[in-house]
């Protein structure tokens, strides 16, 4: 599994999601808006199951990695990967947490 940098920094939290809650562009894929070299997110479920499907770029269409995060694990996605999700069950409840190489936020316009 991928590991956050050390020395990386917690920027910001989603709010607590559910499959009806969460913004219907996370089940598609896509590029986080927040995504670039240094950005780390992590997702955490609290409840039921989520799958991970990254993706080599944006047209390939078969995904080139899996992962199956349960309630009380989290994931964390590389940087700059193209990837959707999907919940494995209807109970499922999660969040993101998004981590920062320090020269990165440095960098970063807010």
């Amino acid at each position: 599994m991928l590991r956050i940098p050390q020395g990386c920094i917690h920027t910001r939290s989603t709010p607590f999601w559910n499959k009806d809650t969460a913004p219907a562009g996370i089940f598609q894929r896509h590029l986080d808006k927040g995504t670039r070299p240094g950005v780390y997110p992590r997702l955490s479920v609290m409840r039921g199951t989520v799958r991970y499907l990254g993706y080599a770029d944006q047209f390939t269409p078969e995904p080139d990695s899996e992962l199956i995060i349960e309630a009380g694990h989290f994931g964390v996605f590389p940087p700059e990967k193209w990837h959707h999700i999907e919940v494995m069950t209807d109970d499922t409840l999660f969040n993101i947490d998004f981590f920062v190489e320090p020269d990165v936020l440095k960098s970063m316009s807010f």
